[in-house]
């Protein structure tokens, strides 16, 4: 550990050296008649660099277009090869107004001419109603992640932040929502960068598309991140408002079948404070159908298990939100944030159930009866400072964090014996069985993050900070076995536990970033001490973890010439395993299947590696991302048949499982009014490890592919279809099938683009479903889950604003406009 961190000193203390003694050697050159023009361009308001603006270079004499460019993502631009002569250039932004700068003569004697920063002012056209109808770039790419903008997926309409991923590179959607991040669901959720009272897909189930600026996805976050998700970061950068005065946004949706939507933000902001308020809410019901195939084998004898079965979803919730953030000057703001909510999950379903054997013994048919209700209430708060110094990006930031989730969940499993027409006695139903579990459960949650960024030259900085990160969980599990003679019920204390789980986290980071040349690199350095405990009254003493981890990252990029660059990048993550996956009590799911947890399971570790090459066209560009993740102690569950005819779900960790792969992307203007963006991904799964004596080593090539096509009719149409395929996979147990589904929006703007209607089909083709199988030693089970298709929803958004000038021409951190034209001010 010491001869680590005095390797890492020592790297950044050469490194700064380096930085500080870099001198360019100049000599006798010969003169090719031909010189450079560059500069940076600057946003002036937000005195942030501008990525993607255009630089012309226009002959002085007959105004005639010589040569042009765009900026980098430092906002810089360099153009060669200019003959000698006069020009003037233009820089431009949609947006912004254009600048000319005039008198740029290049000769011998000045053949780099260096233009410096160059400011670009945001159009004071119509200041009160800005009008930009041009369109960002579905995605778009930066050094360590790839950023989605959220106005651009009118398919989203209504939806939350689920339907936007659905079409973003890297990410892939199953038909409940859930959310994996190349491959896997063990990645971190943030809001703003910060954590969420909800996490995973829970929480971009929740959270409106509506209330989204656009959403960061890190593959190969820095040490500056916590290492959580073996696969990266999903980051939701929420809409500001960011011109004094007050704005908001109204959204409502309404869709086929009882599909409820609706939500709003408020925003005010003087020159000393920003005030936001904001509630939504969801009321939404969905219909899906399941069917299972199971066999057991006992030497010749087979018994069979056919399970055919419906489900419906009812989901509710509202949220409140609301913060202040005050300028106490202009180099310090303190914020404070909140937000307090409900959810509900009401789970109902039945099936037909046929049991029966090869060798012509006694049939069996019954129906099943399924009831989930769950409930929890939350809220959590937010404190926030930061103080800029003098340096531009010399800054202090600190961060306090406090959630609770609290809630219960009910479930009731019932089978009825029927006839062989699935008909029985509704007056006095013969169960074969019935029980009923209770869940408690009490989270709480407290981060504290310190985080201070030194920038010692014009592309050098160093970053350190530090974390603690307290997270403590009580659960109670009663258990109940209905008594049919008594109609009531027994309490099962067999299967009833308590649990008490806390788990403590310290953590520090430093980063190092520079260039040289146009060599761009940071490097890093994380150390976590972990401590979890779990107490459990079906457990044998205490459950303890104590360790302590490295996780080194880094990153470099390399443009070759104006439009290409090469990015690489590894970092070190880890996955540790919740509270369901430790808690060893049974989860009772049906006669035929109990689960079980385990308190012993180790986290996984996983080292990914990266590396891509993005060309640009203009606004358009074409990225091949080549990835190799390895994790160790791989977490899986597998299934175990009993004497008893019982299927017993375990989880335990195994040895490795590997995915190497390719991702191809492109975002192509093909015309004024036809954008594609699409990519496939390629890659090769293996995992390998043993149960219960035998190899479970496994491969799979898997493919998956995606495309948004959007046709822009006019500036206020609008029409788009998207297509989704995930390739088949496997797993330590099993295989997974391929499922392909579409979606087709149409967007009309109203009222100067104030009000907007989208109309949305999802799955027009019913196309969609999750199947697969899986197997063992003496069982395999097929299993195919099919949701609603053809859902139409259709959304009205009302922008609202009374801004007023900002005399001072501040707009604020994270300012900016919505270059999408349904989203202007």
């Amino acid at each position: 550990m010491k001869k680590i961190v005095l390797w890492l000193l020592i790297f950044n203390f050469s490194a700064v050296l380096a930085s500080k003694a870099n001198v360019e050697k100049t000599g006798p050159e010969s003169d090719d008649g031909k010189g450079k023009i560059k500069g940076v361009i600057i946003d002036k308001a937000s005195s942030t660099p501008m990525e993607f603006a255009n630089i012309a270079i226009y002959d002085s004499e007959d105004s005639t277009l010589i040569t042009g460019g765009i900026t980098n993502s430092n906002g810089e631009f360099e153009i060669g090869d200019v003959t000698y002569g006069a020009y003037y250039l233009q820089a431009n932004f949609i947006g912004f107004d254009p600048l000319y700068i005039n008198d740029i003569v290049l000769n011998r004697e000045n053949k780099i001419e260096d233009l410096g920063e160059i400011d670009l002012s945001v159009s004071t056209v119509a200041l009160g109603e800005v009008n930009v109808v041009a369109d960002r770039a579905a995605v778009e790419y930066k050094l360590d992640k790839k950023v989605v903008n959220v106005s651009q997926v009118i398919s989203a309409a209504g939806g939350t932040a689920v339907e936007v991923l659905e079409n973003t590179p890297s990410v892939q959607v199953d038909i409940d929502g859930n959310v994996s991040l190349r491959g896997s669901s063990n990645f971190t959720v943030l809001i703003d960068g910060r954590p969420s009272v909800l996490t995973g897909s829970d929480a971009l189930q929740q959270i409106p598309a509506s209330a989204i600026e656009n959403i960061e996805i890190i593959t190969n976050p820095s040490a500056k991140y916590e290492p959580d998700g073996t696969t990266g970061i999903i980051n939701l950068v929420m809409k500001k408002n960011s011109m004094n005065g007050l704005s908001g946004i109204i959204n409502a949706s309404v869709g086929t079948r009882d599909k409820y939507r609706g939500d709003f933000t408020l925003s005010y902001r003087t020159e000393k404070f920003n005030i936001t308020a904001g509630a939504d809410f969801q009321d939404e019901n969905g219909k899906g159908g399941s069917y299972s195939r199971s066999e057991t084998y006992a030497g010749d004898s087979i018994d069979y298990l056919n399970m055919d079965g419906t489900r419906l979803d009812n989901r509710k919730g509202h949220n409140f939100k609301a913060g202040v953030d005050w300028f106490v000057s202009d180099n310090t703001t303190f914020g404070i944030q909140g937000r307090a909510g409900s959810r509900e999950r009401f789970n109902t379903g039945g099936g037909k159930t046929h049991a029966f054997t090869n060798y012509g013994g006694p049939e069996e048919f019954s129906i099943s009866e399924e009831t989930s209700t769950r409930s929890n209430d939350f809220y959590s708060g937010t404190m926030s400072f930061q103080h800029k110094f003098n340096g531009e990006g010399h800054q202090l930031d600190a961060m306090a964090f406090y959630s609770r989730d609290k809630g219960d969940d009910e479930e009731v499993e019932g089978e009825i014996w029927s006839d062989a027409d699935y008909e029985y006695d509704v007056n006095n139903p013969v169960y074969a069985e019935r029980v009923s579990t209770v869940e408690g459960e009490n989270e709480h949650d407290f981060r504290f993050q310190v985080d201070y960024v030194y920038p010692f030259s014009k592309d050098g900085k160093l970053e350190a900070g530090m974390m603690s990160r307290i997270e403590k969980e009580e659960e109670s599990l009663d258990f109940r076995d209905y008594d049919q003679a008594s109609d009531t019920w027994i309490p099962n204390d067999q299967y009833s536990s308590l649990t008490d789980f806390r788990r403590d986290i310290h953590a520090v980071y430093t980063t190092f970033s520079n260039k040289l040349g146009n060599f761009s690199y940071m490097a890093g350095l994380r150390g976590e001490y972990t401590l979890r405990k779990i107490d459990n009254t079906n457990a044998d003493g205490t459950s303890e973890l104590n360790r302590f981890d490295l996780f080194p990252t880094a990153h470099i990029s390399y443009p070759l010439g104006e439009n290409n660059e090469f990015m690489a990048s590894f970092s070190r993550r880890i996955n540790r395993p919740g509270g369901w996956d430790l808690d060893p009590s049974p989860n009772y799911f049906n006669r035929y299947t109990i689960r079980f947890g385990n308190p012993d399971l180790k986290p996984e570790y996983t080292n990914s590696y990266e590396l891509g090459y993005m060309r640009r066209f203009g606004r358009s560009y074409v990225s091949l991302d080549a990835f190799h993740r390895v994790t160790n102690n791989k977490i899986d569950r597998y299934s175990v048949l009993g004497e008893d005819d019982v299927y017993y779900l375990y989880t335990d960790n195994f040895d490795k499982d590997y995915a190497t792969g390719l991702e191809l992307t492109g975002n192509v203007n093909f015309t004024k009014w036809l954008i594609v963006n699409a990519s496939t991904s390629m890659y090769h799964y293996r995992i390998t490890g043993t149960l219960e004596g035998e190899s479970i080593d496994r491969t799979s090539t898997n493919w998956s592919g995606r495309i948004n096509t959007t046709f822009r009719f006019s500036d206020n149409s609008r029409m788009q279809i998207q297509g989704f395929y995930n390739g088949p996979s496997v797993s330590a147990q099993g295989e997974r099938k391929a499922m392909i589904f579409s979606n087709i929006s149409y967007r009309h703007d109203f009222m100067k683009k104030k009000l907007t209607a989208t109309v949305s089909v999802r799955d027009p083709f019913g196309t969609a479903s999750y199947e697969g199988e899986s197997y063992g030693e003496n069982f395999s089970r097929s299993y195919k889950w099919e949701r609603e298709p053809r859902v139409v929803m259709l959304t009205l958004s009302y922008k609202l604003n009374n801004f007023k000038e900002d005399r001072n021409g501040n707009r604020g951190e994270g300012g900016g406009m919505d270059m999408d034209g349904g989203g202007e001010f």
